[in-house]
């Protein structure tokens, strides 16, 4: 295959767009046709720019590989094994009450027994493997930089130049970004995903949608002693503290899900439209393992990775068009999420593969309009996906609507939400900070640069800056406006930096989970893919 030009081109080999490739790879080769399908990733290896819950719905599997169960491999074995036997809910009171809630009273979707707790990083690896099996290209440590459109039609997009120094210029080793045409491009970079968002703008495709909003989750992988308190086919949610009952207007909560017999993952959800200056979700994770549950629970552990992720929790109303000549979206960059739940993994797989199906007739016509492409997206609206995420429709809307009692009115309304008979709007996330501090001042678990330590990411020191401010005067006015810099303690990963108030920006920190630039109060910051292959190194996050 000329790597320059392709069929179908997939941007992000995630589970929505390497789901996508196997489904449309095997119409393909069931129907003896040879179109060339390829997917480019940004991140070094496999599975290393990859992070989720993960508490999958895995039946969707019987549909995309029917007998994976069948399967030898170490990734179904360790699946298989992982099942959810315990399934618990608890409310955090102070630092040392846990109220057990009766999984009789929780809602359907907040009952987890039965499915598969999962690496997402270590899915990826498997999912490409069968892909390559069936004849799709994977290329890593490529950075996609921009679509490319001429006359209405997406013709494919351009890479990224490799080898500039932090001043733009030429080094020995430049390589220039190449442009990859396609007769459809795929986006399914996951949330945030700046193709898809440049595409949108582009082509229109929200007119008339509440703008999109993010839940951040900051997670670490704990490796507990053989003879541990937390065991394994676990999964554990709570709410409450750290948020005390003086912020209860901060959404979210914690999770613990056992991994193998002797290694967890712990995270907590935080939505991003919190107005606290000061919030540091770093340190509402080392706040939240020490609560004397939590603290028991991973007893004697070594924490041993770290990342952070944003997923987009706009639900149903947030969703854009996505479809437009030559190009679909698909999976977490198309807002598939189910707000309820949290969960995006099996709707980003059956997203991909109805793709797949409607790419594939258009194959069969030739013609890659949006009028023919636009089956998939008819396609996705009447499937279980679109069923489930309007259902939750108004879900995070009520919580923003209630402001700082929170919790205690959104919860019961969020069970009688989708009733309501109109659609509740919502703010950019950013628009939530104010000169609100939480003032904490634990110090106990690990800190922000040894975390990052452990994300294992890495970016080339003299490459040109990732992270670039659009109007650094504005940052000494955030600072007299909110008291604080916020993006000094909102970034998991302490980019950015105050000496006597002079920004010391750190992108070499980057975790990619894209916080600053939905955070920032004053939107200056200008968040860009660096070049293919840096960036974290996830290997079972």
């Amino acid at each position: 295959m000329n790597f320059k030009k392709m069929d179908v081109l997939f941007v992000g080999a995630g589970p929505a767009c390497l789901a996508s490739a196997i489904r449309l790879k095997k119409l393909l080769n069931q129907s003896g046709r040879k179109e060339s399908v390829a997917v480019v990733e940004k991140a070094d290896k496999l599975g290393q720019h990859n992070l989720s819950g993960a508490v999958f719905e895995a039946d969707i599997l019987d549909e995309l590989i029917p007998d994976w169960k069948e399967r030898k491999d170490a990734f179904v074995k360790k699946i298989l094994s992982n099942r959810v036997k315990r399934n618990e809910t608890f409310f955090l009171l102070g630092g040392k009450v846990a109220l057990k809630l009766p999984q009789s009273i929780m809602p359907p979707y907040m009952r987890h027994k039965g499915d598969y707790v999962i690496s997402i990083s270590e899915m990826v690896n498997w999912l490409a493997d069968i892909a390559k099996g069936l004849g799709v290209e994977v290329y890593t440590s490529f950075a996609v930089k921009e679509i490319v459109v001429k006359n209405n039609v997406v013709e494919g997009v351009r890479l990224g130049d490799k080898g500039l120094s932090k001043e733009g210029k030429k080094l020995s080793n430049y390589t220039p970004g190449d442009m990859l045409e396609a007769k459809v491009t795929v986006l399914g970079e996951g949330s945030m995903g700046l193709l898809s968002e440049d595409l949108v703008k582009r082509f229109n495709l929200a007119d008339g949608k509440n703008p999109q909003i993010y839940s951040l989750g900051v997670k670490e992988i704990i490796r507990l002693p053989e003879k541990n308190n937390f065991g394994t086919n676990r999964v554990i949610y709570t709410s409450g503290f750290p948020n005390k009952t003086s912020t209860p207007d901060i959404f979210g909560g914690g999770t613990i899900f056992s991994m193998s017999a002797n290694t967890i993952a712990i995270a907590i959800i935080l939505a991003l439209d919190w107005r606290y200056c000061d919030l540091s979700p770093q340190r509402e994770l080392q706040l939240f393992k020490s609560h004397s549950l939590v603290k028991r629970l991973i007893k004697g552990g070594e924490v041993v990775s770290y990342g952070a992720k944003a997923l987009p929790v706009g639900g149903f109303y947030a969703v854009p068009k996505l479809v437009t000549n030559g190009a679909i979206i698909i999976g977490d960059a198309a807002g598939l999420t189910s707000v309820s739940k949290l969960k995006g993994l099996h709707y980003a797989i059956k997203s991909g593969m109805i793709a797949a199906e409607a790419i594939f007739e258009a194959i069969l016509v030739g013609d890659y309009s949006s009028r023919t492409l636009q089956t998939y997206e008819d396609r996705l609206y009447k499937s279980f996906i679109m069923k489930d995420i309007r259902a939750a429709r108004n879900y995070r809307q009520v919580f923003a609507k209630v402001g700082r009692v929170g919790v205690y009115l959104g919860a019961p309304l969020a069970l009688v939400q989708q009733w309501f008979p109109f659609r509740l709007g919502t703010k950019k996330d950013y628009e939530g900070m104010s000169r609100a501090r939480l003032n904490r001042t634990y110090s106990g678990g690990i800190d922000r640069p040894t975390a990052v330590d452990l994300s294992g990411t890495r970016h080339r020191e003299d490459e040109p800056p990732h992270i670039i401010l659009s109007d650094s005067g504005k940052c000494t006015s955030c600072g007299e406006e909110f008291g604080c810099h916020p993006c000094r303690y909102f970034c998991p990963a302490e980019v950015y930096k105050f000496e006597r108030e002079r920004l010391i920006l750190s992108p070499s920190n980057c975790v990619h989970c894209q916080t600053c630039r939905i955070k920032c109060p004053h939107q200056v910051i200008e968040w860009q893919v660096p070049e293919g292959g840096d960036g974290p190194r996830y290997k079972v996050m």
